[in-house]
């Protein structure tokens, strides 16, 4: 995937993740334009994060582009929980073949605890560094108490 092509299309968040890319969704209208361009760069999955957006287009564009879609919803209640931890190793499977488009809507904040939960419970121990956090930053006026919150709901679990 040519992540620095991508990266020039200028969407909001967007950043370099693993072997793919994390950002703001792309499935709003105003986000349409990028399409075509991350595409012809070699985008094969789009992980959404999202946790209930049923009216939403994000399937359907990837039909219509040839991309693989996956819906791993983030939360901290005890039903997303269980859903986190049963599509966990799929999870980690999509994360691991790279070429991915990882968002929930903002790209920051649910996007920093899957990622922060593939490290902890899978990565970390391969070896593989942790990601860098974008959304609960301190210098933003945010902490990581809602990751460790997911984190340890997530081994209870």
């Amino acid at each position: 995937m040519d992540i620095e092509r991508i990266l020039s299309i200028q969407i909001p968040d967007i950043a370099p993740v693993y072997d793919g890319v994390r950002g703001r969704t792309i499935s709003s209208h105003k986000q349409a334009y990028a399409w075509k361009t991350i595409v012809a760069a070699g985008l094969r999955q789009v992980i959404d994060l999202r946790k209930d957006y049923s009216a939403d287009r994000y399937p359907e564009l990837c039909r219509q582009y040839g991309v693989d879609y996956f819906h791993y919803p983030i939360d901290n209640d005890r039903e997303t929980i269980a859903k986190m931890v049963e599509l966990f190793p799929e999870f980690c499977e999509k994360v691991d073949k790279g070429d991915f488009y990882i968002a929930c809507a903002m790209g920051l904040h649910r996007t920093d605890i899957a990622l922060c939960t593939y490290w902890v419970f899978y990565a970390a121990d391969k070896g593989i560094a942790p990601p860098p956090i974008k959304g609960y930053r301190q210098e933003d006026g945010h902490n990581t108490n809602k990751i460790m919150r997911v984190l340890n709901a997530f081994y209870q679990y």
